[in-house]
């Protein structure tokens, strides 16, 4: 998809609050940020999201002056539903169509309109009767809202996913061992997501909201929503240890809160810059300097969107 010469694209993060976008140049296919920036999102309700990424992405080109054309981009989690489904191999349904009737039974919207995309989640048994498959749905027609709204504004969408599998391919750079099951959790002022790792696959995730202007409950509400996920992670798929911890977003360079964590998880925790994955020379000294640690983890998913074309 991506050729070897040096190439212009957009890594663009729609998050719950505000747009992130890097601006990366492909070079012998490793990726070298030119630009950075960031756009809130006007408020609003969940209907109009995409109106509004688009708003503030358009915003945030003109003012930074991005001339790239193509781009790479995460939909916001709150767009998407996230299901584990099993599939029984031995039926004469394909794996495709019964994960479709899965869904029917659970989603938010109409079937008619639906997108969806699947994956193994762990390595099943060789005498289990079905496989688990990690199922990422959303409606069709959110999804042409954001793509016409990129061809609008002159952007040619080559690859929409979301940001959990961007963060994915992220942490395998930033983990001494990429086969490690590893937990990453990634929050916002009012929500985040827990996500279960293992070689650039994501093996499950759970988004979760939090309690508007009330930091001092959200350790406590995150390490439940992990327990939650631990729980299911051990009783359904057999996967009863992460070797780490990944923190990003708000509060992820709190000591404290990484403290209680670490805790009560018995994990080490971590909260690694989102650009050392990056290769040493991916970003110019004047680039470099202008990503402090407090902006930077907030670009996890754009950064590892910009792998992703790198075959990272």
């Amino acid at each position: 998809m991506f050729t070897k010469t040096a190439e212009s694209l957009l890594a663009i993060d729609l998050g719950a609050e505000s747009v992130r976008v890097l601006d990366i140049r492909m070079r012998r296919g490793q990726p070298h940020v030119e630009a950075f920036a960031n756009q809130s999102v006007a408020p609003g309700g969940v209907e109009t999201l995409p109106e509004r990424h688009l708003d503030a992405l358009a915003a945030l080109i003109s003012t930074h002056r991005m001339k790239a054309r193509k781009c790479l981009a995460a939909m916001p989690t709150s767009l998407v539903v996230t299901r584990s489904v099993a599939v029984d191999p031995s039926k004469p349904q394909a794996a495709d169509e019964q994960v479709r009737w899965t869904l029917q039974n659970c989603l938010p919207f109409d079937p008619k309109d639906l997108i969806f995309d699947f994956w193994p989640a762990g390595n099943a048994a060789s005498s289990a009767r079905t496989h688990d498959m990690l199922v990422v749905a959303a409606q069709a027609s959110v999804v042409k809202r954001y793509l016409s709204g990129f061809e609008k504004l002159r952007l040619t969408c080559a690859h929409l996913d979301v940001a959990p599998c961007a963060v994915a391919s992220l942490i395998s750079r930033l983990v001494s061992a990429p086969e490690a099951v590893v937990g990453a959790v990634a929050l916002t002022e009012t929500g985040g997501y827990f996500a279960v790792v293992e070689n650039q696959r994501v093996l499950f995730w759970r988004p979760f909201e939090l309690p508007a202007h009330k930091a001092a409950a959200t350790p406590d509400r995150v390490g439940d929503e992990i327990s939650k996920c631990v729980s299911h992670m051990v009783g359904s798929m057999q996967v009863d240890h992460m070797a780490e911890l990944l923190m990003f977003g708000h509060g992820s360079d709190d000591k404290t809160f990484a403290g209680y964590l670490q805790d009560r998880f018995h994990l080490p925790v971590r909260s690694p810059s989102p650009f050392d994955g990056l290769p040493s020379d991916a970003m110019s000294p004047e680039v470099r300097a202008a990503v402090q640690p407090a902006v930077a983890t907030h670009f996890a998913a754009a950064v590892g969107l910009a792998m992703q074309p790198a075959g990272v």
